[in-house]
Order: C-alpha cells, then sequence, then structure tokens
C-alpha cells in the first residue's frame, strides 16, 4: 500500500515537498482486482485483434506447397575431371551433396522447368499477362505514340554516340543473356523452391510453393525430372567423350608396355650369357665367407693357445705350462711326473728327508722337468708355425673375398638397372590394365544411361493451404489480443495516476483540499453561471458554492478578507470559482470585491458582462484613475467587480509586489468586507502572485483528470510564492 501523506493546511511561501512516486508492489488480488474492472478493455483488444486478423485472412492469397523425396547415388554426382575418372569410387560426403542441391537450385534447371511447364503464360510467375489482357488507356496510347516518335527521330543519333559494351556489362549480362525472356520468371521460381538433405541420410527433399495446389505438385515433380533427366545427359556425354580419349589412351599405353616389357627380357638375358653371373659369385661368395671363418677361428684359438702357455711358462714355469699340451710325449711325461712323485713321498716317509732313496728320486724328477720343458718349447714353436701359416691363408682368403665383392658391386649396378626396367614396365602394365578396365566400364555405360539419382516419392497436389493457417491464425490472434489488452492495463496502472478524487490530490500533494465543485464546461458562458445560481439557490451547484465559502472562513479563522484564486493553466474554472465564492458572500450579506488581476489575458474582464467603469486595474496601479472609478457592481453576481486591462512587456510578478498595488488593496479592504483575486495562471515565476500584503487563503483551482503530481509539482511552487496564510486546492470534479 502507498504511504499516504499527512494533509495539511501550510503556507503558501512553504513549499509542500510531493511525496516519492513510487509505484506499490502489486499483489495478487491487486492483479485479480485490476483484470476484473478491465475486462471490457481486454475484450475490445481480443475482438480487435480477432477482426484485423480475420480481414487479413479474407484479404490473403492461400499458398499450397507439395514435396517430393529424391534419394542420391554411391558416388559424387557432380560433374568430375579426367582424373577422377580413373581413381576408385568415391562416397558422397557433405560436400558432394551440397554440390548436387546448388545444382537444384542453378539457373539451368529452374530455365529447364519454367520452359517444359510454359510458366511465361501463368499470371503467378508473369504479372505482364494481366497487363495484356487489359485494354489500353487513351493515356497509355498517347505515351505510347510520344515513344515512337521520340524512338524514330533519335534512331540515328543513338547509332553514333552509342560505343560498343564495355567486358564489364557483357559479364555482368552472362545471366540476362542465359535466360532471357525467362530472367524474371526464374527469379521468382527460385523464391518458391526449397530444396535441404534430410538429417545426414542421401535424401533429398524438394519443397514447392505456389498459389495453385496442382502448379505446386507440377514444379516439385518437374525439378526432379529434370534434375535426373540433366544427370543422365550429362553422365553419357562426359562417358562419350572420356571413352574415346580411353581408347586413344589404352592405345598408346599398350605400345609403351609392350616396349617396357621387351627392354626388361633383352637386358635379362644379356646379363645371363656373362660367366661371372649373380648365381655363380653368389656362390663363391658364400663357399671363401665360410672357410674364411673357420680359418680366422682357428688362427684366433692357436693364437691364444700359444699365448697363454709362453705367459705360463715364463710365470710359473714348466710344470703348469706342460698343462696346455696334448701332445703323446707331455701326457707320457705327466705320467711319469706323477709315479716319482708318489715315490718320493712313501721314501720320505719310510727313509726320511735326507735319505740316498729321496735324493736319487728327486735327481731323476728334475732331469724329466727338464724333458717337459724341452717339450714345452718344443710345443711352442709348432704352434707358432701354425699361427704363421694360418695368418698367410687369412690374408689370401681377405683378399680373394674382396675381389668377389668388386664383383657383386659391378654386378649389382647392373640387377638394379633390371630393377628398374622392371618398375616401368610394372607401372606401364598397372595404368593399361586401370585404363583398359575403365574403358570397357565406360564401354557398357554408354548403353545403360544409368542415372546416379532415384525418384523416391514425388508430389501429390495438397489438400489445404500452408498460409494463411486460419485456425492458428485466429487462436494466436485471440491470445495475442488477450495479452495485449492485459498489458495495457498493467502498463496504465504502473503510468503516474490522474488526480481526479479530493483523497488522490491530497495524498499525493500533502495540501489540504478546501472543496470539491461540479465542473463546468469551457463554452458554458458566466452569464449563464449567475442565472443558474440565482435561479436555483437551493441547487447543487449553488449549495457547494456556500459549502466552499464557508470552508475558506474557516480555514482563515472564521472570516477570511483576502482570498487568492489561482490555477496551473488558463482555464475557465478559476473563474468559475471567483464567480461561485463572490456570489456565496453576497449570499451571506457581505460586502465583496473581485479584481481581475490577470494582467497578461484580463480573461475574465472579457467575459463578465458589466458595466464597464471609468478606469481598472491598471489605470489605478499606474496613477491614472482612482479605486473607486475601477468599481462597477454585477447584479447577477451580488458583488463588486474591479476589472483590467492586458499590459504587454511587464511581468505580473513585478507589478504586484509593489507598494501602489498594496494601497489598492487596502484601500478595497476599508471599503469592503472580502476582495477576490484572480492572478495570472501559476506557468512561470513570471506571471508569480509576489505582493508585499498578507493573504488569508490562497485556493489552487485543480480540474480532475488532468494533471498527475509531477505536473502539479512546479505551477504549485509557484502559487505559494504568495504571502498566504493558508494553501489550499479547489478541486473541480466532472
Amino acid at each position: 500500500m502507498n504511504q499516504q501523506s499527512s494533509v495539511r493546511t501550510v503556507p503558501a511561501n512553504e513549499h509542500v515537498p510531493f511525496r516519492d512516486n513510487v509505484p506499490a508492489k502489486m499483489r495478487l488480488q491487486d492483479l485479480i482486482l485490476l483484470l476484473k474492472n478491465g475486462r471490457r478493455t481486454v475484450l475490445g483488444f481480443t475482438a480487435t485483434a480477432i477482426f484485423l486478423t480475420g480481414l487479413l485472412l479474407l484479404n490473403a492469397t492461400p499458398r499450397y506447397v507439395a514435396i517430393s523425396q529424391m534419394l542420391l547415388g554411391e558416388q559424387g554426382l557432380i560433374a568430375r575431371n579426367s582424373f577422377d575418372l580413373v581413381e576408385e569410387q568415391q562416397n558422397l560426403t557433405n560436400s558432394v551433396i551440397e554440390g548436387e542441391l546448388a545444382v537444384l537450385r542453378s539457373n539451368v534447371l529452374l530455365h529447364r522447368v519454367a520452359e517444359r511447364l510454359e510458366l511465361e503464360n501463368i499470371p503467378e510467375f508473369n504479372p505482364d499477362i494481366l497487363d495484356q489482357e487489359k485494354s489500353p488507356s487513351f493515356v497509355d496510347g498517347v505515351k505510347v505514340w510520344v515513344k515512337s516518335l521520340l524512338t524514330d527521330s533519335d534512331l540515328d543519333i543513338d547509332a553514333e554516340v552509342e560505343d560498343l559494351p564495355s567486358q564489364i556489362s557483357v559479364a555482368a549480362s552472362a545471366s540476362e543473356s542465359q535466360l532471357g525472356e525467362y530472367k524474371d520468371i526464374v527469379s521468382k521460381l527460385r523464391r518458391s523452391f526449397s530444396v535441404r538433405q534430410q538429417g545426414t541420410s542421401y535424401v533429398v527433399q524438394v519443397t514447392a510453393e505456389s498459389e495453385d495446389p496442382e502448379l505446386a505438385a507440377a514444379l516439385s515433380n518437374t525439378l526432379m525430372d529434370e534434375y535426373v533427366k540433366f544427370l543422365t545427359d550429362k553422365r553419357f556425354d562426359s562417358a562419350r567423350e572420356f571413352t574415346h580419349w580411353l581408347e586413344t589412351r589404352v592405345t598408346d599405353l599398350a605400345v609403351t608396355l609392350e616396349e617396357s616389357e621387351r627392354a626388361v627380357v633383352d637386358y635379362r638375358a644379356r646379363m645371363e650369357a656373362d660367366a661371372d653371373n649373380r648365381s655363380r659369385l653368389d656362390q663363391q661368395m658364400t663357399e671363401l665367407t665360410s672357410r674364411l671363418v673357420q680359418q680366422r677361428s682357428e688362427l684366433a684359438q692357436i693364437t691364444a693357445l700359444r699365448d697363454k702357455m709362453e705367459s705360463t711358462l715364463e710365470e710359473q714355469g714348466p710344470l703348469a705350462a706342460q698343462l696346455f699340451s696334448s701332445s703323446e710325449e707331455m701326457v707320457e711325461y705327466r705320467s711319469q711326473m706323477s709315479s716319482l712323485k708318489q715315490r718320493e713321498a712313501n721314501a720320505v716317509g719310510r727313509f726320511g728327508e735326507d735319505s740316498a732313496q729321496v735324493i736319487s728320486i728327486r735327481r731323476t724328477i728334475g732331469q724329466l722337468e727338464d724333458a717337459m720343458e724341452t717339450e714345452v718349447r718344443r710345443e711352442l714353436d709348432r704352434l707358432e708355425n701354425q699361427r704363421e701359416v694360418l695368418t698367410v691363408v687369412v690374408g689370401s682368403m681377405d683378399n680373394s673375398l674382396a675381389e668377389l665383392s668388386r664383383l657383386m658391386l659391378n654386378q649389382s649396378g647392373e640387377e638394379i638397372q633390371l630393377s628398374q626396367l622392371r618398375r616401368v614396365a610394372d607401372a606401364n602394365r598397372q595404368v593399361y590394365q586401370q585404363f583398359l578396365g575403365r574403358f570397357k566400364e565406360l564401354s557398357e555405360l554408354q548403353s545403360l544411361q544409368n542415372p546416379d539419382a532415384e525418384i523416391i516419392s514425388y508430389a501429390n497436389p495438397p489438400s489445404a493451404p500452408v498460409y494463411p493457417r486460419r485456425k492458428l491464425s485466429l487462436l494466436l490472434a485471440t491470445f495475442g489480443g488477450v495479452f495485449l489488452g492485459v498489458a495495457y492495463l498493467l502498463f496504465r496502472n504502473m503510468l503516474p495516476k490522474k488526480l481526479a478524487t479530493e483523497q488522490q490530490l491530497a495524498q499525493e500533494t500533502g495540501v489540504s483540499v478546501y472543496g470539491s465543485v461540479r465542473a463546468i464546461s469551457d463554452n458554458f458562458r458566466i452569464t449563464d453561471l449567475c442565472t443558474d445560481l440565482n435561479r436555483e439557490p437551493q441547487s447543487d451547484l449553488a449549495k457547494q458554492a456556500m459549502l466552499l465559502a464557508n470552508n475558506v472562513d474557516m480555514r482563515s479563522g472564521g472570516f477570511a478578507r483576502t482570498i487568492l484564486v489561482n490555477s496551473d493553466a488558463d482555464r475557465t474554472d478559476r473563474l468559475n470559482v471567483v464567480i461561485m465564492l463572490a456570489w456565496a458572500y453576497g449570499r451571506m450579506g457581505r460586502n465583496c470585491v473581485f479584481i481581475d488581476a490577470d494582467i497578461r489575458g484580463a480573461q475574465m474582464s472579457s467575459k463578465l458582462e458589466y458595466l464597464k467603469p471609468k478606469s481598472n486595474l491598471v489605470d489605478v496601479i499606474y496613477n491614472n484613475g482612482d479605486v473607486e472609478d475601477a468599481l462597477t457592481r454585477v447584479p447577477d453576481v451580488g458583488a463588486i467587480f474591479m476589472p483590467t486591462e492586458t499590459m504587454a512587456g511587464i511581468n505580473p510578478s513585478v507589478v504586484f509586489d509593489t507598494a501602489r498595488y498594496q494601497n489598492v488593496v487596502e484601500a478595497l479592504l476599508g471599503a469592503v468586507d472580502t476582495v477576490i483575486i484572480m492572478p495570472p495562471p501559476a506557468s512561470s515565476f513570471t506571471e508569480a502572485y509576489t505582493a508585499t500584503g498578507e493573504i488569508d487563503s490562497n485556493l489552487f483551482v485543480v480540474r480532475a483528470g488532468t494533471s498527475i503530481a509531477a505536473e502539479l509539482e512546479h505551477p504549485l511552487s509557484i502559487a505559494q510564492s504568495a504571502n498566504a496564510r493558508n494553501f489550499g486546492f479547489i478541486l473541480m470534479s466532472s
């Protein structure tokens, strides 16, 4: 709920703070109440939307859509070059399918469809037919006649001036040259087609749209037929041209293959006729290598045995070195040495260490050791001889192996040449076989002429249009109307409220309301108002005038002497309020004067019927007349009136804030009971009433339902600049 500002009586020179214009949070019950009160608005929006939609549906041209489907083949259907034709078949890819979709949308196929169906005779694609059927008017005949005159007279001049077409213009008109008179028809026909792939499959869907259901189906079916025929013709022509090329190429390849195979046979025969052919060299190399390995192994063993025996002889003696010898003499020596060692051990045990038997045995052992050393050195000499012989043999075999390697290297160059000739022959044979196989395949295709696409579903004439969809459109119009109606209610509810009641006026501004008076039409004359007040003193209007006067008196402390009546605009409302107050005070028996202080417009002086006095308010202020001479009684009102005249170039705020004007007011207060002043409208501070004298009541007239609180803030600040003890509103309600 909005927080209500306190209603109070304020001095006119005190600025009244307006409450913050923050919209209250809308609750569910508030929304329900808003929809309930605005149901007629929602119904109006809904009815309007349905009505407008119905008009559009009645005037809309129906559109029919026909759908057909086609299955693409297993290889690319776009034109392939000569290299592709000798390769393996390619599977369909997204790029290939996109290319085929572009072919379906191409000008070539659309032109063939237009020619086959004779679309130039259908008004949907050639609106000029309708214009030709109409009889030419007189104006059209005059235009043709004038054009013919200009054409004949300027023909020679144009022929001389016109230059040859530039290359740019020729290139730019390529499409027009290709399509000819079907250029516009093809352009419209392209907008009638929709070609797309079904998901990731090889199925292509062709959709055609037209005003005629049969024409829509005919367009879709004809485009597919022309596409299949186009593929068949292109494939057959390509196969025929390529077959002729293949035939020539196969003949050339046969000659090349024969020459390469003959070169291989001749070179192989020349190689096999040589004595040192490869097979013999391989056998000799194998045998020599085996013998060389064997001799090197034997040389290594003898060298190692000799070196070991020699080092053992020098370091450990003949007894240790004899272990490496396997000769019969060394075996005998080792047997004798073993027997002597045993006898020595027995003799030492039996006869002692220094006995003659032990000494004799040891002397024999020494002799045996010398014999073993001699045998070891003889064995070393024998091993050295064998090593030298094997070294010579291995060297000789290395030389023989090097010679064989040189011969085999020379033989390898010839084999490389032979292998190269074989590879050339194999390559020529493979190319020849491929070209020969493709030549046979294409020769068969010329007779088959099978297309690479298959129509799986022809389109049928649609039974109902896709546009306009009447039921859906009306349903959407209903929902749209309801939505717009509700949105309008919410938007209107969010906008600042026009002040229409005393409660709203007091709540939004924080200023008290002196009373509410029925608003009178701007065309209603003041004389008629006075007549109504005097004719029916007990009428509602008269009661409102009396109540307003009593409220002003009570706000002023019981008796209002000076009353200022202002407003935010130059309306007749403030005039009516002044007349009603003056009439009410006259009915109360009080002597009252009401002054037209609007020196900008003099509205009351021009609209009120009265006996014109000798002078007016302006004359009195500028010492051109007396106060008594500016007063005139208005019998219908029952009060005295002081008129005025307009003053150009003078600010009213300056005039009112003078001692002379204050003297005029004091003179009037000395002669009458109440003075009612109507200043200029509070539209700017130059029109502000800033008199030095104090005012009992400052009334601000507001017409109900015409202003929001923010719009009154500036006029109120101007009106409150007057020196008044009380400030309040007068609401002119309808």
